[in-house]
């Protein structure tokens, strides 16, 4: 007689930690990844919720999905060389001996090119922006600038009311 144990919620997640990881990564959504372990959804919300370790897994997945972006980013702001598939048409031409054609045959012929693909002036901001806010923003001073002129109107307006 074969016995099958029935797996609790933690032994099914705590056994799943590096297939979350990874979904994670990839991208899936909490309820896909409920599903993929078999789990109610509601469950897996109240574990992620409350389990150190499956915390611990989902934030090295976002990180890790994170890190990939800002490379992305980066390459998109530099500059860089990739390798494309180009399909060309060729047309093949039998001659007779007096020089008329025999036959004619085209056939299409798939060649690598490389290729550049310059900085994006828009890749280039987005990153400054984002590693060296305070050197790289747009207006440095707009905060402050914005207190200084919410002070002048609340003045007018306290002038214009204690005038009236």
């Amino acid at each position: 007689m074969e016995v099958r144990t029935i797996k609790s919620v933690q032994e099914i997640i705590d056994s799943s930690l590096k297939l979350i990881e990874s979904m994670v990564e990839d991208n899936k959504t909490d309820k896909e990844i409920a599903d993929k372990l078999g789990v109610g959804y509601s469950t897996y919300k109240k574990y992620k919720a409350t389990n150190d370790d499956l915390k611990a897994v989902i934030s090295e997945g976002k990180d890790k999905k994170n890190q990939r972006v800002e490379q992305a980013v980066f390459k998109t702001a530099v500059g860089y060389t990739y390798w494309e598939e180009v399909a060309t048409k060729v047309k093949c031409q039998e001659l007779a001996e007096d020089g008329t054609t025999i036959l004619e045959k085209e056939s299409v012929v798939i060649s690598e090119v490389k290729k550049y693909k310059g900085p994006d002036l828009a890749a280039q901001k987005y990153y400054l922006n984002n590693r060296e806010k305070a050197r790289w923003k747009d207006d440095p001073h707009a905060v402050e600038n914005n207190k200084k002129l919410t002070k002048l109107k609340e003045k007018e307006v306290n002038s214009k009311t204690i005038n009236i």
